[in-house]
């Protein structure tokens, strides 16, 4: 897989043993079930290994304000 990055410019693998989507050009693990252009291809992966759909993922939502994620507390406000 390094040499197609390295040939093609292409970063991003799949490994079909894990799922897992490791990207060259940040010398990084992906979470391709988060990165909504990833999606499709984990979903699509799952499916050809497993023969069904993934399981459902539970969803954390933050709501940001101020700079602050919401229910942290800062001195002097």
């Amino acid at each position: 897989m390094l040499e197609h990055y390295k040939l093609t410019d292409h970063s991003l693998a799949l490994s079909f043993s894990d799922l897992s989507v490791w990207c060259f050009s940040c010398n990084a693990y992906l979470d391709a079930q988060v990165i909504m252009p990833l999606q499709s291809v984990h979903f699509t992966a799952y499916v050809l290994k497993f023969n069904e759909p993934p399981p459902l993922r539970a969803v954390e939502c933050v709501h940001i304000t101020d700079n602050r994620a919401d229910g942290s507390s800062t001195s002097g406000k």
